[in-house]
């Protein structure tokens, strides 16, 4: 049964896009998008967290639009170079460069003069992907490269069932067959026993992890390094000259995520510099 028209009002958006991140946090992810864990989760936390019952479909559709966006947003500041607006978060460039973008992609046209939404959540959820073919780590240890629910390749096919999955799953497991012979007990087949695995095959699959997990760090660093340039690019923009006393100021303040994200919540520049001072004043105090 179709669950009706889903209203993605901001608040419900903001809420969708944490939950999603979370996931990714808890390595519930890959670089199709959620796993099937994942998937699970997110359907249970957002019903309880809005009280929403959208389906499967509607949560899944709601994720690849954003990531089409996100790619299609991508792919236009990395052509902008300098036309980046780290302060209005826009795309700052002239009407003949944005005719060409048009003309190469019509949904472009959206992103024109327009502050991209939800950038922080976004940039976080769909910035940094896992290598192609290499292992993904994700709950239980190293997962397989089975394509997640809701991903653009391959479809959820159970998408169009408006169900909660917790309970769609209740009672399809079995533990052996049961069979009805006449005049007999019912009878139930005993488990096949499991295989133990060489000492070889958990010793690749530590070294497979350990390997994912210093991958996923240098990508952390590198988002991190990123922000750090955009941030100090901001500084620039705000009149503050590059190897000036108050630049090296603003990169040793940037170290930290909590002091980047209060440099970029100041609107106006003149204050945002003041705060520069005054952070640094305070620093040297302690």
């Amino acid at each position: 049964m179709d669950a009706g028209r889903a209203n993605w009002d901001d608040n419900t958006t903001k809420i969708f896009l944490d939950l999603c991140i979370d996931e990714k946090n808890k390595l519930n992810y890959n670089k199709r998008g959620l796993t099937k864990v994942g998937w699970h989760n997110l359907y249970t936390n957002f019903k309880q967290q809005t009280g929403r019952k959208y389906s499967c479909k509607q949560l899944q559709n709601k994720f690849n639009a954003f990531k089409r966006q996100y790619k299609d947003w991508r792919k236009l500041k990395d052509k902008s170079g300098t036309g980046w607006n780290n302060s209005t978060r826009t795309i700052d460039c002239d009407d003949e460069w944005w005719a060409a973008r048009i003309e190469e992609n019509e949904a472009n046209k959206h992103f024109r003069g327009k502050a991209f939404p939800f950038y922080d959540e976004l940039t976080t959820l769909f910035g940094t992907t896992d290598t192609e073919g290499g292992p993904m780590l994700c709950v239980g240890g190293i997962g397989d490269r089975t394509p997640s629910y809701g991903s653009e390749d391959t479809p959820d096919p159970m998408a169009d069932e408006n169900v909660d999955w917790l309970e769609d799953t209740v009672g399809r497991s079995s533990v052996g067959r049961v069979s009805q012979r006449s005049g007999k007990e019912h009878v139930v087949d005993s488990p096949s026993p499991k295989r133990t695995k060489s000492m070889e095959y958990y010793v690749e699959r530590i070294s497979e992890s350990m390997i994912q997990r210093t991958m996923t760090e240098r990508n952390l660093i590198s988002r991190e390094e990123e922000e750090v340039t955009e941030m100090l690019h901001l500084v620039e923009q705000d009149g503050v000259p590059n190897g000036s006393e108050l630049y090296f100021i603003a990169t040793e303040l940037f170290r930290s995520p909590a002091r980047r994200a209060s440099y970029r919540s100041i609107t106006a520049s003149e204050n945002r510099i003041a705060w520069l001072r005054w952070t640094w004043d305070n620093v040297k105090r302690k």
